[in-house]
């Protein structure tokens, strides 16, 4: 892995850009490195069904306000967003936040930042374009403090599980 002081050396040449089917594969590899570290046991699976995978992907790709980092071309973070209705009221039409990671080498740089910074820009326009009537963020058990409320969002739930 690379050393933190050659991570910030090289810092200005990575890349945030929305998703492409081109990303797909390397989603795909984010994610199951996302799921491994979840601390979700069921997620913490070998084998991933890659085309459905892909097919959530593309809804992110079409819908959502969804990025890819990249250092020197390797896929390094993601965020991935889709649009979806709400459940008991269908016409009203949220972002919802599916996954926010970084690879452990890059963290406490500011690629997460940037990630947050890109999605929430672009939601932001979703909503003046009337595509969208809010978006969310989740914060799972695991990941490091980040105060939403500060960067405008409302707290609104927390959620438990059984057989995590």
């Amino acid at each position: 892995f690379p050393s933190h002081d050659k991570i910030q050396a090289d810092f200005m040449i990575t890349d945030i850009t929305a998703i492409t089917k081109y990303d797909y594969e390397d989603l795909c590899d984010l994610m199951i490195h996302f799921a491994k570290s979840s601390g979700v046991k069921d997620l913490d699976k070998d084998a991933y069904d890659k085309d459905y995978a892909k097919n959530i992907l593309l809804r992110c790709e079409k819908t959502g306000a969804s990025f890819i980092a990249r250092q020197n071309g390797t896929a390094i973070g993601m965020i991935l967003s889709m649009r979806v209705q709400e459940l008991w009221i269908p016409n009203i039409i949220r972002l919802r936040e599916l996954a926010w990671f970084v690879v452990p080498e890059y963290r406490h740089t500011s690629v997460g930042a940037r990630l947050f910074s890109e999605y929430k820009k672009t939601a932001e326009i979703m909503m003046k374009e009337g595509k969208i009537s809010g978006f969310t963020m989740t914060k799972l058990h695991n990941s490091d403090d980040f105060d939403y409320e500060k960067r405008g969002f409302k707290f609104i739930e927390a959620t438990y599980m059984v057989g995590a």
